[in-house]
């Protein structure tokens, strides 16, 4: 009896391929019950009642993050989120430029489009390049409106709509049926010729940057602010009595999100009022969307960056009072805490994550990275030679780099010390010294005008009480000292 097995056809995704990921800086989202702006990040815009702008760049490490270890496309981490919030119903375009966006967004719904597109994606690219005027002008509808908003100098919304139509019997004239085929023309010459308005709409139009570009922006403010304010009973100064009562407030700030395992936290203000009644804020930013309730009721990570903030507020003070006869800290005597930028994290997404966390804890690395002063930093190993350009700085939570083979460059790496100077230190020449050649190495000469001067002769160089360095001479005889043997 022969035995069969099962035979997965798994389809590869060339992007997968390519080593780097294209995370989108934008989202244009469509829904009828589009009620909560701040899914995705805490910088959004209302372009109209059923349309929102997203901005994803504030929230891109952590997102970045959740892709990489769910192992998944973009689609499969946003989809069920966007879903959860919007319903089956939802269009939702991602790109670089919100104009493009927006203008993606309308060819879908023209075209009775659901669910999720990336700009990104050579199929959704090919398509918005074969969008034709109609769609091109139709997604202007709502723009003049917002250029009226922001109140940006010298726009008139009649002379608009002249122009408009000005365009519309220009391309009629010269029969150009999609605005790819004048993608060629510069938006300098638009402008000239139809104005400024249409001239950058032309430009944000085919940008391959994320800048806005003098885009119409106006970010939504959050309505419900949850705060929580403290008159002290008397003055305090020292972090353990104030830590304390921080604690409480921030606990009272909790109840007031009600337990909605929605609800995460970007950044919370400070306000600070001193013994000399002088007001202060100051800002406690987390790096990862930050669940307060989680942390309740100690409220550690929150506290962390409240410490910092209060430990640099004393520095400052304390610089700034020398020439005065006042206390070493000057006392609190009531503040106030808010939450000034939140993000809606449906609940599905830790469903999502809950195998993944079991396996390699990566909620507790979230939260100790909201906890510490500075960000991580990562790094990898790069084919060089020279020191200094034998590694660099990776972003955290983009794809992993291509493998390398390590063999050679550790056995190059034999010799040379773990403490290295950046940059190396100029030395006189070590005359009285003993030295002992180490090797002779060149790297990238093909970039220098002068290839003898990539060359360095490494050496060990011993003083006279036995201490060890790593120095290196050039071609034109200059001796420098990059590193100490232990």
């Amino acid at each position: 009896m022969a035995a069969t097995a099962e035979v997965q056809a798994r389809i590869i995704d060339l992007a997968e391929l390519r080593g780097h990921d294209d995370f989108p800086a934008y989202a244009a989202i469509y829904s009828t019950i589009a009620e909560n702006p701040f899914v995705l990040s805490p910088t959004a815009m209302r372009w109209s009642r059923d349309t929102i702008l997203s901005r994803l760049g504030d929230c891109r490490s952590f997102w970045l993050g959740q892709k990489k270890k769910l192992r998944c496309k973009l689609t499969d981490l946003f989809d069920p989120l966007l879903q959860y919030h919007y319903g089956e119903d939802y269009v939702a375009v991602f790109g670089e430029h919100p104009w493009q966006c927006l203008l993606y967004l309308q060819y879908q719904l023209d075209h009775q489009g659901r669910g999720l597109y990336l700009l990104q994606g050579r199929l959704n690219r090919n398509i918005y390049k074969t969008l034709d005027w109609d769609c091109w002008f139709s997604a202007q509808d709502r723009l003049g409106e917002h250029w009226l908003a922001v109140n940006a100098r010298g726009f008139r919304l009649d002379s608009l709509r002249t122009r408009q139509a000005q365009m519309r019997r220009f391309i009629e004239r010269i029969g150009v049926s999609i605005p790819s085929e004048m993608s060629t023309a510069d938006a300098n010459s638009i402008q000239r010729r139809f104005g400024k308005w249409l001239g950058l709409i032309w430009k944000w139009s085919f940008t391959d940057s994320s800048e806005l570009l003098s885009f119409p922006w106006k970010s939504l403010r959050q309505q419900q602010r949850p705060a929580v304010e403290r008159d002290l009973e008397y003055p305090v100064n020292q972090w353990s009595y104030i830590e304390v009562l921080l604690r409480e407030d921030l606990n009272r700030l909790c109840e007031q999100f009600k337990r909605d395992d929605c609800q995460h936290i970007n950044r919370m203000s400070w306000q600070i009022k001193l013994f000399n009644q002088q007001l202060i804020t100051v800002e406690l930013c987390f790096r990862h969307p930050y669940s307060l309730h989680r942390d309740a009721p100690a409220c550690d990570t929150a506290l962390y960056q409240a410490r910092y903030s209060y430990e640099d507020l004393m520095r400052q003070l304390r610089a700034r009072d020398t020439d005065l006869d006042l206390p070493d800290s000057m006392p609190f005597i009531s503040w106030r805490i808010e939450v000034s930028e939140r993000v809606m994290l449906a609940p599905s997404l830790w469903d999502l994550f809950a195998e993944e966390f079991d396996a390699i804890d990566y909620q507790r690395v979230l939260a100790l990275q909201n906890k510490l002063p500075l960000a991580f930093e990562c790094y990898q190993s790069d084919p060089g030679f020279i020191p200094e350009q034998s590694f660099s700085t990776a972003t955290i939570g983009l794809s992993d780099p291509a493998e390398l083979d390590c063999y050679p460059w550790a056995c190059s790496a034999s010799n040379k010390p773990l403490f290295c100077y950046q940059p190396a230190i100029p030395i006189e020449k070590p005359e009285r010294m003993q030295r002992i050649f180490l090797e002779r190495n060149s790297n990238q000469w093909w970039l220098s005008e002068d290839a003898l001067q990539s060359i360095r002769d490494y050496f060990l160089i011993k003083d006279r009480r036995g201490r060890a360095s790593w120095v290196y001479r050039t071609e034109g005889d200059t001796w420098f000292k990059q590193g100490e043997f232990s």
